[in-house]
């Protein structure tokens, strides 16, 4: 017992490894008390071979037998020849379906026996096998008889829980059969193959097991709430309500609250019952108030007592009940969520409610199990299309801007055509009302683009083409619907609503028509508006860059003429300088002339010491520096330096009144700003050549 109640809390806690290894060690102590004869040994018996599962492998065992096997060649995989000494089929101790093992771990079952022609046996398996060895020995899998022990039977039941619980359905309902079959009336195990084909969707077999139940247990508790449970999975509401109307007589503790509220949940959803909607609403609301009377902690209770108050328009006190429940369960109870989204949404506060909508089916795939309709898809189905009519009703409330703050509900409009199609696909039969809502839905979406033109939102042709093919992809299911309503079949929707919605459908396409051409030839004209003020963009960048390179080209042109200009002068100069030079050094080179006595009387008055300095040629220091001056003096220093030298180099003899002083090139003359040409420079030239033979006749008009 305590190794089982270890693995039943390793269980709770979701550590089913340990789960797992705590109830082998509990069916091995269970061994070793020695409550039942031959446990642990094999049964061999035609009855004992029904648990076969490895994941059961704790209730059956490989058993060596005598008989050896061959492939019987090379292309039959699924065919194994007896190489052992028996030579008859009974003989084997071996049957059709038998789990076998083949050397190398191989495993496989045996689908038939057969004896052929050459006297050989044969024995043919389910799949494929490769043996490892040319012969090999065959292993039976056998019962270990631990199920026959009643000590043995909580244990395996737990099992099968735990197979349940860690997602292993198939090993669970063979070890529930299991017990079944050496336990006939071990209720829990048909209550648990109940609850196996109803989560798998398998009414029909769940309905089965729970006639079985009853049959052995007819006035279980447990067995008539699961009955009555999928009676409301069923939505049979007056089978469901007479199993807890039998549940309350009893006034069992354990199910009397539950029975209250399955109560109270039968009234609520029974609400559109003509003239009796306030008679069932208060019904409703006494069974929820009578199960808190008793227990004011009962969540469920105090979640359906916040449903009726919804109903009734109390929507502050039911939204603060909602809030309470989620606060105290944890959101364990996922009803509050869907109650709260419901309550958000009538006070049309959109984002909360599908914030709660989402959080429900969040809960709800966690737990496994529906809460508001017959199946789990079903149940995510009808959640989904809550979320699709918030996202709806969003859009229809933007819409009412009618001008550009209305943008939003273009999209709102596809979520909610998103969550619609996700719905259809979870449904597992066609529903009329959900393919409707899906056609009205694509009608707005489509209205709404039609209408961005007037509320001045931008939209594009392509907007337009997929509004259209919505339009058109709808009104044939309306006609078909509309045609069916006419004919008599079932629909749920009225004929006058049907007929309105077809005809609107029916405008909408003619007028996305129109639309949809000015839109496409908007879309041309700005398409050409866009080429021709790229063309003409790259034209003007075509135009700038070559007057860029003009302007590039021509400051190079002119530097390059300025710098052959510059270069023409220097060389000019140069050849003055030189030419200066020569006549200096010819000058210097030139014998001086003797002084001829003469008589008194014949020099000029005042007389004169030395007739060199009168005839001195060569330029003073600073007027040659003053001529290559790399200074950028305006013309007026230039001028004023230029007079300054003429003063320097002016002769001192006296008597020369005609004579000019020689002219020097100043910096200006030779690299300033004017583009003077070489008839300047020429004309400087003769100048100065003139100046020098003027100096030179004057010289020698005082020697004679």
């Amino acid at each position: 017992d305590v190794l089982t109640n270890m693995g039943v809390l390793c269980h709770e806690t979701k550590q089913y490894v340990e789960a797992l290894e705590m109830y082998g060690k509990a069916l091995k102590a269970v061994e070793a008390e020695g409550n039942s004869d031959g446990a642990g040994k094999p049964d061999v018996s035609e009855d004992g071979t029904f648990v076969r599962h490895n994941g059961n492998n704790l209730f059956w065992k490989w058993v060596n037998t005598d008989v050896r096997v061959k492939a019987s060649g090379v292309e039959e995989k699924t065919m194994l020849t007896i190489t052992s000494s028996q030579t008859d089929v009974d003989s084997l101790g071996l049957k059709s379906g038998d789990d076998i093992l083949l050397e190398g771990d191989v495993e496989t079952t045996i689908t038939s026996i057969s004896k052929g022609d050459d006297g050989a046996i044969h024995l043919v398996v389910k799949e494929n096998v490769e043996l490892k060895t040319a012969e090999s020995k065959v292993s039976v899998k056998y019962s270990n008889r631990r199920l026959q022990n009643p000590s043995s039977i909580s244990i395996a039941f737990n099992l099968a829980r735990l197979h349940e619980s860690s997602g292993r359905i198939v090993p669970a309902i063979e070890l529930h059969k299991a017990i079944l079959k050496q336990h006939p009336s071990y209720v829990n195990s048909y209550l648990r193959l109940a609850c196996i084909a109803r989560d798998c969707g398998s009414l029909k077999d769940c309905s089965e097991w729970l006639k079985n139940a009853v049959a052995v247990a007819p006035g279980n508790p447990e067995v008539l709430t699961l009955v009555g449970n999928l009676h409301l999975s069923l939505c049979d509401w007056a089978p469901a309500q007479n199993v807890f109307d039998q549940l309350l007589q009893q006034k069992v503790p354990k199910v009397e609250a539950y029975s209250m509220l399955s109560l109270g949940n039968i009234y609520f959803n029974n609400l559109n019952t003509p003239k009796k909607y306030s008679k069932h609403l208060q019904h409703a609301a006494d069974f929820y108030r009578r199960i808190l009377a008793k227990d004011r902690a009962n969540a469920y209770a105090a979640n359906g007592l916040g449903t009726v108050l919804a109903e009734k328009g109390e929507l502050f006190k039911a939204k603060e009940i909602f809030n309470r429940v989620r606060e105290v369960s944890g959101d364990s109870i996922s009803d509050s969520l869907l109650n709260l989204g419901h309550i958000y949404l009538a006070q049309k506060k959109h984002p909360e409610a599908l914030q709660m909508y989402q959080s429900y089916m969040k809960r709800s795939r966690n737990s496994g199990a529906q809460t508001t309709s017959k199946s789990q898809e079903d149940d995510e189905a009808e959640v989904l299309l809550y979320i699709a009519f918030a996202y709806f009703d969003w859009a229809r409330q933007t819409e009412l801007f009618n001008n550009a703050k209305a943008a939003p509900a273009d999209e709102r409009y596809h979520k909610c055509i998103e969550f619609i199609e996700m719905a259809m696909k979870k449904s597992k039969r066609e529903n009329v009302v959900l393919r409707y809502n899906w056609c009205l839905t694509k009608l707005q979406a489509a209205n709404c683009v039609l209408q961005k033109v007037n509320r001045n939102i931008r939209r594009t042709a392509q907007e337009v083409k997929d509004a259209l093919d919505g339009l058109e992809e709808s009104l044939p299911i309306l006609q078909t619907m509309l045609q069916w309503k006419e004919e008599g079949r079932k629909v749920a929707i009225s004929k006058g609503m049907l007929t309105g919605v077809v005809n609107q459908c029916k405008h909408n396409i003619d007028s996305a028509k129109s639309h949809l051409k000015e839109e496409r030839k908007k879309e041309q004209d700005a398409e050409t508006l866009r080429n021709y003020q790229r063309i003409e963009a790259e034209a003007n960048e075509k135009s700038k860059a070559l007057a860029a390179s003009l302007q590039k080209e021509k400051e190079a042109q002119e530097r390059e003429e300025s710098e052959q200009r510059a270069r023409r002068k220097m060389q000019r100069v140069n050849h003055l300088v030189d030419g200066w030079k020569e006549e200096a050094t010819l000058i210097a080179k030139e014998p001086a002339p003797k002084k001829k006595k003469g008589y008194k009387g014949d020099a000029p008055p005042g007389g004169v010491d030395d007739e060199a300095g009168i005839f001195e040629t060569d330029l003073p220091e600073d007027d040659a520096a003053a001529l290559f001056d790399d200074s950028d003096d305006d013309d007026d220093d230039a001028d004023t330096g230029a007079g300054k030298n003429a003063k320097k180099a002016e002769p001192a003899a006296d008597g020369d009144d005609g004579g000019e002083p020689a002219q020097k090139g100043t910096e200006k003359d030779l690299f300033g700003d004017s583009s003077s040409d070489e008839e300047e420079l020429d004309m400087s030239s003769n100048k100065k050549r003139t100046n020098d033979d003027i100096d030179d006749q004057a010289s020698k008009k005082r020697k004679i």
